[in-house]
């Protein structure tokens, strides 16, 4: 009776031999295979997103190198178009945008209702953008998206926006 059980527990260490191997082979190509598709969903949708921020992020770079050579008219057209702009976003945000993006858009609008409102409320919004397209903004600093946009006279010697960057209150300055 004990050769038998010992001959049934070799069968069954041998049955294990094979097929372990082999369930962990299909294991990992299963999962190989889901990982793979995961990537490619992720490479659609951060090219969508690629998409639809460049296209606010433009209208809006538009709006600030055109409004202080604009005349009225033009002027009233570049605030429709970025109204628009910001219409458009908010609609595909909904969709698209991950969380911090969310929350960082929702807090710049609400700081854009500020008096106060700087260009300085955009650069969270901004960082959080190029985040979720996949850069990791780690060796930039604080105003290093602004100085792509606003001119250096807009800045003082600490590198440090100044009161020129204020946004709601201009024609009061």
């Amino acid at each position: 009776m004990n050769i038998e059980y010992n001959s049934i527990i070799n069968y069954f260490l041998e049955i294990l031999k094979i097929t372990i191997p082999a369930v962990a082979s299909v294991g990992i190509f299963v999962y190989g295979r889901l990982f793979e598709k995961q990537k490619e969903a992720d490479a659609k949708i951060r090219e969508k997103k690629v998409e639809f921020y460049e296209k606010f992020f433009m209208t809006q770079h538009k709006f600030l190198m055109e409004l202080p050579n604009a005349n009225k008219k033009q002027a009233d057209k570049l605030r429709e178009e970025l109204a628009n702009a910001f219409a458009e976003f908010t609609k595909n945000l909904m969709f698209w945008g991950s969380s911090d993006v969310i929350r960082a858009y929702n807090h710049l609008l609400f700081r854009m209702r500020a008096k106060d409102h700087k260009m300085e409320d955009f650069e969270d919004f901004y960082m959080s953008l190029r985040k979720d397209i996949g850069h990791n903004n780690k060796n930039l600093v604080k105003y290093d998206l602004l100085k792509l946009m606003l001119k250096s006279d807009e800045f003082d010697q600490n590198g440090k926006p100044i009161k020129s960057t204020l946004i709601n209150n201009r024609e009061e300055e």
